[in-house]
């Protein structure tokens, strides 16, 4: 089986992957939509060269190709273009074996993955924000939930934690005390900020305190993981196998999440997997997409012993890259049922992909 083309869907928050074979079976990928515009050149000038006339089970000559060949412009932009390119030719390869992919990336551990609902706003009010989880609880059974605190890293907005903590002990409140909740920063804080907001809300409860600080300030998270008594979560803007290793190995979270759809796909987040396997702690594959990668993301989660905590769902009413999607995925209670069709085991809705995002082969 050999590559044959490459296609490209893009729109603003999304950019879909299509790889052709020879064989007539084709794949499906995602890239991070995080200036699309970009990746898709990347994917058309640099990656695209590259892998037409490979055969897409030789994924780690293919990755090292692709990568090592341009290390002189590596990143996170050529990590999250390459991602969505190694999802389809995953995609492409269990498709062709008529296998589910979790067959591929180990076999089934788990047929069900437990779901936190994530509401992904900060421009609610506290009210707004506790009546959307409780309509998400209700409607999913959710058995915990998860809020965005403090600015987000880069909007050059002060930090107001009198109102962040005022946020959590609302949501709590209207919440329960059984259900879960976690808190994700963005990077809004820094050290002492991140510990002042938990002295603030020490008795919310809360299950994990996500990217609290700048993602890339490892020694803040070694501080932060060695001072809070509740587990610290980072990952998911990681893409090198060398920081993966440098947060895990010094103890710098509980809870590692490289994106299969930046990180530089499935390989790679796999690679992350068994670092948290080596060191005793909870792998969780970030995605929030409710499309192609998050179907990928199922398939890592359901063969990967170490995704044992909770799977990020968005409870966003408006989701583009979900619209591209004909099947539904299957939550009752609480839980999230993998696909168990060939390939991504999802049904791709290509005439509304043809009709409403920019194609670009």
């Amino acid at each position: 089986m050999k590559v044959t083309g490459l296609t490209c869907y893009a729109a603003s928050g999304l950019l879909y992957v299509k790889v052709d074979t020879d064989e007539g079976v084709s794949g499906f990928g995602e890239s991070s939509p995080m200036r699309s515009e970009i990746l898709v050149d990347i994917i058309q000038r640099i990656i695209k060269p590259q892998i037409i006339g490979c055969d897409p089970f030789n994924i780690e000559k293919i990755e090292e190709t692709v990568l090592r060949k341009h290390y002189k412009i590596s990143g996170q932009m050529l990590a999250a273009a390459y991602s969505g390119v190694e999802i389809a030719l995953w995609d492409a390869r269990a498709k062709f074996l008529n296998q589910p992919l979790y067959n591929l990336l180990g076999g089934l551990y788990r047929e069900t993955v437990p779901l936190y609902g994530s509401s992904m706003s900060r421009d609610l009010t506290h009210d707004q924000e506790t009546e959307k989880l409780k309509e998400g609880i209700a409607a999913y059974q959710f058995g915990a939930v998860k809020i965005k605190v403090g600015p987000r890293y880069g909007t050059g907005l002060p930090v107001d934690l009198n109102d962040d903590a005022e946020k959590v002990r609302r949501v709590r409140e209207a919440i329960g005390p059984k259900v879960r909740l976690m808190i994700d920063g963005n990077s809004s804080y820094t050290y002492i900020q991140a510990v002042q907001l938990y002295e603030k809300i020490k008795d919310c409860d809360i299950h994990h305190f996500e990217e609290p600080c700048p993602y890339y300030d490892i020694e803040a998270y070694v501080k932060l993981a060695q001072t809070l008594p509740m587990p610290i979560h980072v990952g998911e803007q990681d893409w090198n196998l060398f920081t993966f290793r440098d947060f895990i190995a010094r103890g710098a979270c509980h809870l590692y999440a490289a994106d299969p759809i930046k990180c530089g796909g499935l390989l790679s987040a796999k690679r992350a997997s068994v670092l948290c396997r080596a060191f005793g702690i909870h792998y969780v594959p970030h995605n929030t997409t409710r499309g192609i990668g998050f179907a990928a993301a199922l398939h890592l989660a359901a063969s990967t012993p170490e995704c044992n905590s909770y799977y990020e769902y968005s409870i966003e009413k408006h989701n583009l890259r979900g619209q591209m999607v004909k099947s539904e995925f299957q939550v009752r209670e609480g839980r999230i049922y993998v696909p168990n069709g060939p390939g991504l085991g999802i049904d791709i809705d290509e005439e509304k992909m043809n009709a409403m995002l920019t194609v670009v082969k």
